[in-house]
């Protein structure tokens, strides 16, 4: 998952669609800490619709799935919006 944004370009403003089974998995907004260890900082937006539409703001966007050992199995994304 870490590298499906290679060799795409996202801009501020737009939305991405994250699509999963919300029984077994989540989206979770973080920081680039969040991001790096796997950690759900405090105050953090989590998605659990399972067809969650995410605006990109501009700069590193960082997602996780905060599941127990989801993100350290590299359940995570990193996008930068210019």
């Amino acid at each position: 998952m870490a590298t499906w944004p290679r060799g795409k370009r996202f801009r501020a403003g737009d939305t991405l669609l994250f699509e999963y089974d919300a029984t077994i998995h989540n989206v979770v907004a973080v920081n680039r800490g969040g991001y790096r260890s796997c950690i759900t900082p405090a105050g953090a937006k989590v998605y659990k619709s399972g067809k969650d539409e995410v605006k990109l703001g501009k700069g590193m966007n960082y997602f996780i799935c905060n599941i127990a050992g989801h993100c350290e199995s590299g359940m995570k994304i990193a996008i930068n919006a210019v």
